[in-house]
């Protein structure tokens, strides 16, 4: 990650960072980004917040580079580039938002390293954003991860309630041992 935050900082382009080391197993959506988890709920968008885009949680990030929370295939992309849908093997339909409202932005401060229907690897560089324009922009910049498919499933449960539900969909864990990790598993 160093080498890459040093190649993007001297101007390079078309820098991806390396892939991070990720144990798939079934239904269990990774952490795409290290820094502090947070309940959707506590998400500053009310459309993510209230769980109409599916539950899912949030990350306050630590650094600006986004992996694939999933093995599966790019299932939707934004010309503005701050957010992006994964349709995972399982079935899983999933949504990374970088920022709140950051669609404003144009694209600026966003990279991707992803086309639609391109079939990614879990722990897969997806995106890299810049943190400080973000914030420059005033615009929260925390990455909500959200299970567009929810009501398809059994629902994604706190990590203290899951006991039973772990075979049908795991939950957060992300939400129990702030700070995570790229490639923790969180649901």
């Amino acid at each position: 990650l160093l080498d890459f935050l040093k190649k993007q900082s001297a101007g390079e382009k078309n820098v991806v960072p390396q892939s991070v080391h990720v144990q798939e197993e079934k239904l269990t959506v990774f952490a795409p980004a290290t820094g502090r988890g947070v309940a959707l709920a506590d998400v500053p968008d009310p459309m993510f917040s209230g769980g109409v885009l599916g539950e899912g949680y949030g990350i306050w990030p630590d650094e600006g580079i986004i992996y694939a929370p999933v093995s599966g295939v790019i299932s939707a992309t934004t010309p503005t580039m701050h957010a992006l849908g994964l349709t995972s093997k399982d079935g899983l339909e999933i949504l990374i938002h970088v920022g709140v409202d950051t669609v404003e932005m144009r694209g600026d401060g966003f990279t991707s390293f992803v086309k639609q229907d391109e079939e990614v690897k879990a722990g897969q560089p997806l995106m890299s954003f810049d943190l400080k324009k973000i914030h420059a922009a005033k615009h929260p910049e925390v990455i909500i991860i959200a299970v567009t498919n929810t009501s398809e499933l059994s629902g994604v449960p706190p990590l203290n309630q899951r006991k039973k539900l772990r075979q049908e969909i795991p939950s957060c864990a992300c939400l129990n041992k702030p700070p995570v990790s790229s490639g923790a598993s969180v649901i």
